[in-house]
């Protein structure tokens, strides 16, 4: 939750409410540290029994990906990007509402783990060939920032993410502040911001992830429980859409009053997953 903060805090120091000059090569900085903060959360990410229960995490991901991906596409002129920023799933958020509401070590905290791995993994892969394109050369400078993610991907498969507690602070106190203070910094949000806009995409978006997980799951052999829990944890989207949507606007993909929406979407989304999962009993 720390990440939406500082990016509402970049808010009140740019145009939209103190409008303070923001220097050049901190600009440049948050690049690298944004570069940074994606490689740790691609090596990060982890996915448990694929094979074993691959009939379960094959059905849920039609409902939690696709289903939402769909909405997003035709409800929204046929944009990819629209469509995968629905499909998200903020894994970091999801990590830290398990482990608050006594559900990390369980059955539950496993499968939205794979999932939300699944479906940024997904939609990273789709984000890289939206970007636009000259030659190999201006691919990669592009797209280096976005590289980093998948540099992090296949780092995990050799190496496991270090236990020691020193990369997740560098990831969490240091890249991600900057960067998303930055972000935030950079963004005329109330300028760019429309009511009409927002409340379209806030209620295709929040609704068929939802209805899609929920009914994917219990065909999959989820009990209630199980499938409310894992609906309202997939369904926040949190830092790493609003970090997609950042590269979607700057490289043109989508108007400015889409990318607030998908900015504040990304942040009610967080908080909205925080009440609505029911904690387990101290064991």
């Amino acid at each position: 939750m720390k990440l939406l903060i500082w990016i509402l805090l970049g808010v009140c120091l740019g145009p939209g409410v103190f409008d303070l000059p923001l220097p050049p090569w901190i600009k440049m900085a948050a690049q690298g540290f944004g570069a940074v903060f994606l490689f740790l959360s691609g090596w990060e990410l982890r996915f448990f029994n694929l094979i074993k229960e691959a009939r379960f995490y094959f059905i849920t991901f039609i409902g939690t990906f696709l289903v939402p991906f769909l909405c997003g596409y035709f409800f929204f002129d046929g944009s990819f990007f629209v469509a995968t920023a629905f499909a998200i799933s903020a894994l970091p958020v999801a990590i830290q509402i398990l482990k608050e509401k006594n559900l990390y070590q369980s059955l539950l905290s496993r499968r939205v783990v794979t999932l939300a791995s699944l479906c940024d993994l997904v939609a990273w892969i789709i984000l890289a060939f939206l970007l636009p394109e000259k030659d190999v050369t201006g691919w990669l400078l592009s797209h280096w920032v976005v590289l980093a993610f998948f540099l992090g991907i296949l780092l995990g498969r050799f190496k496991a993410f270090p236990p020691k507690a020193y990369l997740p602070r560098l990831q969490m106190r240091i890249c991600a502040p900057i960067f998303f203070l930055v972000l935030g910094w950079s963004l005329d949000f109330f300028a760019l911001f429309d009511f009409k806009t927002f409340f379209a995409i806030f209620f295709v978006a929040v609704s068929s992830k939802y209805l899609g997980s929920y009914v994917a799951s219990r065909i999959a052999g989820a009990s209630h429980i199980e499938s409310f829990n894992l609906s309202s944890l997939l369904n926040a989207r949190g830092a790493m859409e609003i970090l997609a949507a950042s590269y979607a606007y700057n490289a043109q993909i989508i108007s400015g009053e889409i990318f607030a929406a998908l900015v504040l979407l990304g942040i009610t989304t967080a908080f909205i997953a925080i009440p609505t999962v029911k904690a387990a009993s101290p064991s």
